[in-house]
């Protein structure tokens, strides 16, 4: 009975994790289309202007989309874990829960500053007298300076380490593909190298880089969901995935 158990609130862990690592893959995909480079290659009166010229509901709900996006891969990545034996790869897997913990509470700090302040920030410029559209500018350059400090954070924690832990975790764990868990390597190594570099302030192309493994994350998600959800069928009949 007590097997019986622990093989249902894994099997249920595991069909859990698998929604929520392709919705995540989907809404954080969605988020960054609509995001596109805006505040990244922008000066702060063009970004400003853009997003007063938009409803006043859209860039709120381009940074929820980043917020809720994070919060289903964390819980996807905490299903991880659960199909993996025990050892050094569901330490790993482990470990890459906690790094993506952090990423995702910085990425929560992020988007709620350039959400909702910016936004707030646009409205009033927009409407305020030339005299004052100066002063409200500076406002904008240190709003756009705080949030944009975060994103060399959000690329290495949410979208760089933890997918070199669970990638590294995926190709010793024996249960799932080797070359899956390397691709997650690399597009948590490119990611990584994308933060990096933003924070040092290197170009190099760095923002193109960045889209290029961020996408090869989200894809890599899409595959662990369906991988977690096959293990969940085993897990209910009591067979090796």
């Amino acid at each position: 009975m007590r097997e019986e158990k622990l093989r249902t609130r894994d099997q249920l862990s595991l069909r859990i994790g698998a929604v929520c690592a392709v919705l995540g893959a989907v809404v954080s995909v969605a988020a960054g289309v609509s995001f596109g480079t805006l505040t990244n290659e922008a000066g702060t009166e063009a970004v400003l202007r853009a997003i007063a010229s938009r409803p006043p509901w859209y860039w709120p709900t381009v940074h929820l989309g980043f917020i809720i996006g994070a919060l289903l891969w964390v819980w996807a990545f905490f299903a991880i874990p659960n199909s993996l034996t025990r050892g050094v790869s569901w330490v790993l897997g482990w470990l890459g829960v906690a790094t993506i913990v952090v990423g995702a509470t910085i990425q929560v700090a992020g988007s709620s500053m350039s959400g909702v302040g910016l936004t707030a920030l646009a409205n009033a410029w927009e409407h305020a007298q030339a005299s004052e559209q100066a002063s409200l500018l500076r406002v904008g350059d240190t709003l756009l300076l705080v949030s944009s400090g975060t994103w060399p954070s959000v690329r290495s924690y949410l979208l760089g380490v933890p997918f070199i832990l669970s990638g590294l975790a995926m190709a010793m764990s024996g249960r799932y593909p080797r070359w899956l868990g390397g691709v997650g390597v690399v597009g948590g190594v490119g990611a990584l190298v994308g933060g990096i570099l933003t924070f040092l302030g290197a170009d190099l192309g760095r923002e193109r880089l960045f889209v290029v493994f961020a996408q090869i994350v989200s894809l890599w998600m899409v595959a662990m969901g369906a991988l977690m959800w096959r293990h969940a069928g085993a897990a209910q009949h009591g067979e090796p995935a």
